[in-house]
């Protein structure tokens, strides 16, 4: 190799190292607006590279992040108690249904307690359905969960911000009339399991009572 080819050489070598160093500022301006295209980070003289902020998890705000989701209501009668005017038809509608709906409840619960007699010995399949019966209903049981979860998730200072035309004391009546729906719900289903004495009767009253419960989504 000549000398003339290992000049051009380590003259475009010094280019290259150059260029990907940070130029000084042209014209008085400082070197913060020629980075400007850059990540907030500052750079390092010792070695040249640019030092950049690492975002751990708890810089994270858990309450802000929630609270920028998006909150949908339930397809149900119940959110008609918050949503529409107290003399619109949807209100009028929702109230008939809730009411019909506690008062088939309360009508079975007073039934079963009055004119209902424990069975004494029962057959071990009756046991057994009893049990199974439990579980069925906790699993189908909604009401509960649904009212406390919309009690934790929405609070009075959101609801004000994101839906200013719904009031707060309305929500939360609604939400406490789920959740003393379902308590009732629970309630029966207990007093059925005590006196009953057929593994189809336990079925079939179990499957009723949902139904009844159910009424504010099927409408």
């Amino acid at each position: 190799m000549t000398v003339g080819g290992e000049a051009d050489i380590e003259e475009a070598t010094s280019v290259l190292v150059g260029s990907s160093e940070e130029s000084p500022p042209q014209d008085g301006g400082s070197s913060k607006e020629q980075t400007s295209g850059r990540a907030n980070g500052k750079m390092d003289p010792a070695t040249g590279m640019q030092r950049i902020p690492v975002v751990t998890a708890g810089d994270f705000d858990d309450e802000k992040e929630s609270d920028e989701e998006a909150v949908q209501f339930p397809d149900s009668t119940h959110t008609y108690l918050f949503s529409e005017p107290v003399l619109s038809v949807p209100f009028m509608f929702s109230l008939a249904i809730i009411f019909i709906s506690y008062m088939c409840l309360i009508l079975a619960l007073v039934d079963n307690l009055s004119s209902g007699k424990i069975p004494v010995n029962v057959s071990t399949t009756v046991r057994i359905a009893q049990y199974m019966s439990i579980i069925i209903a906790l699993i189908m049981e909604e009401e509960i969960p649904t009212g406390l979860y919309l009690l934790r998730r929405i609070p009075k200072a959101y609801l004000k911000r994101e839906f200013p035309e719904i009031s707060y004391w309305m929500f939360v009546g609604s939400c406490l009339m789920r959740i003393t729906m379902g308590y009732l719900f629970l309630a029966n289903v207990l007093v059925i399991l005590i006196y009953a004495d057929g593994v189809l009767d336990i079925f079939y009253d179990v499957l009723a009572l949902q139904f009844i419960q159910e009424l504010d989504d099927i409408a």
